[in-house]
């Protein structure tokens, strides 16, 4: 059902045979079994896999009242309200020099994250090779701009690279998935024609919602460097995979070459 395929050099990311009609529901029954590992956060996948499969069939009013039921079940399900979101640390962290990364995830949004890829399999969303500069700019301008103000801590051990694959597969994932595939592209949806206005509206919230993380007003503006990276990455390309592999670039290129968090 799925491919991963090299095109001419462009990494092409799709499913050979989407499903469709009834059988789309096959898959949110199978994602109730997360509940045996995750709980009630569990609980949350094959109603935010239903949000997600009304948001590309509803239409008119259904459609926009799709996006907000989606948009809002992820804010609830990754906000503390539902128990056994707990960190889950797999091995000891790298706490070395002022830098603390650690190799866990958040039940919530792994459950984000494996309802948005098996959704993923069964919608084509392709990597094309247009938008690789604007993937590179979108990584190297916030870690550039960042190298003046953080600490140059080059490293690398198995927590950090641990860390690293589980920021790619659940973190990266997760937000692109609420940030872009859902609230921009939603918000882009009905403000079409003001195209800068989800823009702004998105990369607002996502530096907000990363107030928690960091740690100084400096490590703030530059997530918020970021953020507008992404969205604007989304504005200009509309490509999920490739906000997700650009976030994923950041925040690898921030571990293992800059203080972490900072």
């Amino acid at each position: 059902m799925f491919s991963l395929n090299v095109q001419r050099g462009v990494p092409v990311i799709a499913a050979d045979a989407p499903i469709e009609g009834k059988a789309l529901w096959v898959p949110a029954a199978f994602l109730c079994l997360l509940s045996i590992p995750f709980g009630w956060i569990g609980v949350f996948a094959p109603v935010i896999w239903l949000g997600l499969v009304a948001m590309d069939t509803a239409r008119g009013w259904k459609k926009a009242l799709s996006f907000i039921i989606t948009a809002l079940l992820m804010l609830v399900v990754t906000s503390g309200v539902i128990p056994g979101n707990d960190h889950i640390l797999l091995i000891e962290p790298y706490l070395h020099n002022g830098s603390e990364i650690y190799p866990s995830f958040r039940p919530a949004k792994a459950v984000i994250a494996l309802t948005l890829v098996l959704y993923m399999l069964v919608r084509p969303q392709p990597l094309k090779r247009k938008d690789l500069p604007l993937m590179a700019i979108a990584i190297v301008a916030p870690i550039i701009i960042g190298a003046f103000f953080l600490e140059f801590q080059p490293k690398l051990t198995a927590a950090i690279a641990l860390a690293a694959l589980l920021n790619l597969v659940v973190v990266c994932i997760a937000e692109e998935g609420f940030f872009r595939w859902v609230l921009q592209r939603g918000l882009g949806q009905w403000l079409h024609r003001w195209p800068w206005i989800p823009t702004v509206i998105v990369t607002v919230l996502f530096t907000y919602l990363h107030t928690g993380w960091a740690v100084s007003l400096i490590l703030l503006s530059l997530v918020g460097l970021a953020g507008l990276g992404y969205a604007l990455l989304w504005q200009l390309r509309g490509s999920f995979w490739a906000c997700v592999l650009a976030q994923w670039g950041v925040n690898l290129l921030h571990m293992t070459l800059l203080q972490y968090p900072g």
